[in-house]
């Protein structure tokens, strides 16, 4: 019986989850600890709007509690900003995640499956299909990936990622209907469940902890993922 297989050589896996870990630590310690005191940031801002303002020529002639309320304003849109971009940067550093072990998942089918098939058309068929094809691939080699808690956080963290690029559209509405928990409409707060009624890709809502939860997944895929699959070619369609 001639079978093709999948092997995982352990210090490729060693290797996977290091440069992903390392990824993760550098986009907390330099991109997102810069965000770390907004507030002080922005009270700091604020400060330094009244403290300009109040020395401006003629500001003897302004009421000082309006002077101290335009400060406030400043300071207020200051900390918004702010916040925006810190939403932005963490989005940002979740689709690079995303698509860096997308990548690394697909660079390790291709390698693997070259030895029994076609390299052309695996090279082809590995990089055009979506990852849930992808995953449909170790599921025939015998590994139930798409069972795993790893692969909804993962799926989520596509979704998640295509609503960030994108926009409103269908991924928006299947991150509502199976992941509801990352779209929050900070007003309308009593929609039910998954309802795709009127949704807008602006209520996308990720935390710091999701972000550590989807860093998690993508640990645990490489940490589950056996070090040899293997397929019965005899069973393969002609």
């Amino acid at each position: 019986m001639r079978r093709a297989q999948l092997y995982l050589w352990s210090q490729a896996r060693t290797h996977h989850i290091a440069l992903h870990e390392f990824y993760v630590e550098q986009m907390r310690s330099r991109i997102l600890s810069q965000f770390d005191d907004l507030e002080g940031q922005a009270d700091r801002h604020t400060e330094e709007a009244y403290q300009q303002m109040s020395q401006a020529p003629g500001y003897g002639e302004i009421d000082m509690a309006d002077i101290a309320e335009a400060a406030y304003d400043k300071g207020s849109a200051h900390y918004q900003a702010l916040t925006d971009l810190r939403k932005q940067m963490l989005l940002g550093g979740l689709a690079g995640m995303f698509h860096q072990w997308d990548k690394t998942v697909r660079e390790h089918l291709e390698r693997e499956l070259r030895h029994d098939f076609d390299g052309d058309k695996i090279e082809k068929e590995i990089w055009k299909a979506p990852v849930a094809d992808v995953m449909n691939v170790f599921e025939q080699f015998g590994w139930p990936v798409k069972a795993l808690p790893c692969y909804a956080k993962i799926d989520a963290m596509q979704l998640v990622v295509n609503v960030y690029k994108h926009g409103k559209g269908r991924s928006l509405n299947q991150l509502a209907k199976l992941y509801g928990e990352y779209v929050r409409d900070p007003i309308r707060q009593w929609m039910p469940e998954g309802m795709a009624f009127g949704l807008d890709h602006e209520w996308l809502t990720v935390t710091d902890e999701h972000f550590g939860q989807f860093a998690d997944a993508i640990c645990d895929f490489w940490q589950d993922m056996p070090e040899r699959l293997y397929f019965d070619l005899s069973t393969a369609s002609s």
